[in-house]
């Protein structure tokens, strides 16, 4: 179950204040729109010390209520999920976890795209055969690259970053990570 802390809630809320659009998304109950604006939101948020900062640790909260340093990919995409829940009263189909692999295998197949996703598909990654994964949001998709929103990256890694920034992907794989799918997060 998502629970976003009030504090993370009153953070977005700043943050999207003058936006135009995020404003037209929460009137118009536009949950999709308004979960990728959360996310672009963030960009630009840098830990302070290994997968911690205030704003991490409220991000690490909204699936279980703990912030124990933990990769926070998914606790990001959880919450961004949980604002536009919240602002918009519509709920995601998306599984509660904080484990990109979890949340694939128990979301409904029914949300799952079928072909090219949309802007703000949630994408996931699987390091190799292992039961380590990754997750961001798509913003846009052409070709064979795509260009996401993610947490816990940075410039130097896939997986295991230093904060929340936008990055070009292949749209089948970057390294030994492969993209497992899309999900549809409304």
């Amino acid at each position: 179950m998502r629970n976003i802390e009030k504090k993370l809630v009153e953070w977005l809320d700043k943050k999207l204040a003058t936006n135009g659009l995020a404003q037209k998304s929460i009137e118009d109950k536009d949950a999709r729109t308004l979960f990728r604006l959360a996310a672009e939101a963030c960009v630009g948020e840098k830990e302070i010390t290994h997968n911690k900062s205030p704003l991490i640790e409220l991000l690490q909260k909204t699936v279980d209520g703990s912030a124990d340093r933990e990769p926070y990919c998914m606790c990001a995409v959880q919450s961004w999920l949980a604002y536009a829940e919240k602002k918009t009263g519509i709920k995601s189909p998306i599984f509660a976890s904080e484990h990109c692999l979890t949340v694939w295998a128990k979301t409904p197949k029914s949300s799952r795209v079928k072909k090219i996703p949309a802007q703000g598909a949630i994408v996931i990654w699987q390091h190799g055969t292992s039961s380590a994964g990754h997750t961001g949001v798509m913003l846009s998709y052409e070709n064979k690259t795509m260009n996401t929103c993610e947490a816990n990256t940075g410039s130097q890694s896939m997986r295991e970053g230093d904060g929340i920034f936008y990055r070009t992907r292949s749209t089948t794989a970057t390294g030994r990570m492969k993209v497992v799918g899309y999900l549809k997060p409304f």
